[in-house]
């Protein structure tokens, strides 16, 4: 499997903010994560950090998406500021299996994230709507779960609303958007997912120009090799597994 990440700070001086985004290893393969925590700035980072280091542990003893997000979901409501934090997140955890033609079995569970889209390698794109609940934020909250193969060339892209909520384009109020989105990855189908997300993050700061926006963190997973990923430049990273 191969994947890429990239990653756009909101326009502050301390560079630091509440979208994220991991990938775990597990026997059978990774896991994956991707969140947008609510706020911006210190706090928002620090939660960033406990959500983080929080999946590190339980996912020792848990690899099962929908079950790691029930656990995470318990911890962030047990520490001890809880109460007076507020704060929650929306996340996609996914599982990645690999299969023996070459191809990915996906599992994913979502917490209250937009849905990650599917990329065929004949350009037609896919949602994958698993929904659920933001996690830290209620007891009783539930997580939704689907599940996805991968053929060799297809690729899961799991995005923040920072991409679809930029603001931008000729009047400069006008949102990136979600049919936006899907175009450009139509038209991306079959690229590598370190050139898929160069070429995201291209579109969506020319739409910018500039301007103010929210965090951005977007992730790109792909059946089969591609080989060895070369070091991002400034603002994104590339990961091969």
């Amino acid at each position: 499997m191969t994947l890429a990440g990239g990653y756009r700070a909101a326009g502050d001086t301390l560079r630091i903010g509440g979208d994220f985004y991991d990938l775990l290893p597990t026997p059978g393969g990774g896991l994956f994560a991707l969140g947008d925590v609510c706020g911006k700035g210190v706090g928002a980072a620090v939660l960033t950090g406990r959500v983080r280091q929080s999946l590190q542990t339980l996912r020792l003893v848990e690899q099962r998406p929908g079950e790691l997000m029930d656990l995470l979901n318990r911890a962030l409501l047990d520490a001890p500021d809880a109460a007076r934090r507020a704060q929650f997140t929306t996340l996609l955890l996914g599982a990645l299996t690999r299969e023996p033609d070459g191809g990915l079995l996906v599992r994913v569970a979502g917490g209250g994230h937009p849905a990650p889209l599917v990329v065929r390698i004949d350009g037609r794109v896919e949602p994958v709507r698993v929904g659920g609940m933001p996690v830290g934020a209620l007891t009783a909250a539930r997580f939704a779960e689907a599940e996805v193969r991968l053929a060799p060339g297809d690729l899961l892209v799991a995005y923040t609303d920072g991409v679809t909520e930029a603001r931008g384009g000729p009047s400069q109020l006008e949102m990136f958007g979600d049919a936006r989105l899907r175009r450009a990855l139509a038209s991306g189908a079959g690229l590598p997912p370190a050139a898929l997300v160069d070429r995201l993050l291209q579109l969506v700061d020319e739409w910018l120009d500039g301007q103010v926006h929210d965090d951005i963190a977007m992730l790109v997973v792909a059946a089969g090799g591609a080989g060895p990923a070369r070091s991002g430049g400034a603002g994104h990273r590339r990961l091969a597994g």
